[in-house]
């Protein structure tokens, strides 16, 4: 069986966190409540329509659309003309295809920035599938998110290979019976630990690493 793979964007694919979480931080601070890393790690596996909705609820003065639109503004520079791969991955993904690997997207980022990006770095078309959480209706904090993707797929949960650097995503992907990769970014040493002890595997880079 071929093997499937499962690769969440931002923090795992690209080096985009910084551009996301100054964004992100930003929504809350423009209205004068304090944001620290911990936000950014709340509403990383949310999509933006839920950040959007998270950060009204705090007391943003604005609508929920309004604050989907500024998200949207300050991240799309960014995604289509400065973010780039990270380290190792153009390579591990060209030859994971070579290898007959079935390759998929699965990011809370929307179309509009992760498709940009992508092909901007050339490899969009590697992918069977690129997926945002919204294509779903449901998000990372939910183990159903994952039963729907392998249902797409037409394989079992157990049989995905599931990378991302956050460490709620990679929680509720283990309650779904996927096999989780953490991969390292940006995250705290006490992330990062507790990201090793909850994941499967840990990817600390992609540069010389083999599924």
């Amino acid at each position: 069986m071929a093997i499937i793979a499962v690769f969440d964007l931002d923090g795992t694919l690209i080096d985009s966190m910084p551009s996301f979480s100054a964004v992100m931080k930003s929504i809350p601070q423009d209205a004068g409540f304090p944001a620290d890393d911990a936000l950014v790690d709340a509403v990383t596996p949310l999509g933006y329509l839920k950040s959007a909705e998270y950060f009204a609820a705090m007391g943003v003065p604005a609508t929920v659309e309004d604050i989907l639109k500024t998200i949207d503004e300050r991240l799309y520079r960014a995604y289509s003309e400065t973010i780039v791969l990270k380290e190792g991955v153009f390579d591990m993904l060209h030859r994971l295809s070579a290898e007959g690997a079935r390759l998929f997207v699965l990011t809370a980022s929307p179309h509009r920035m992760t498709d940009t990006c992508l092909k901007r770095n050339g490899v969009f078309d590697l992918f069977e599938e690129v997926w945002s959480v919204d294509d779903f209706g449901i998000n990372k904090t939910n183990p159903a998110l994952f039963v729907a993707v392998a249902e797409r797929i037409g394989c079992k949960a157990s049989d995905i290979r599931f990378f991302d650097d956050n460490l709620t995503a990679i929680t509720t992907a283990e309650k779904a019976g996927v096999i989780t990769y953490g991969v390292c970014d940006r995250q705290s040493p006490e992330t990062i630990e507790t990201l090793k002890a909850t994941a499967r595997y840990f990817v600390s880079t992609f540069k010389e690493w083999n599924v």
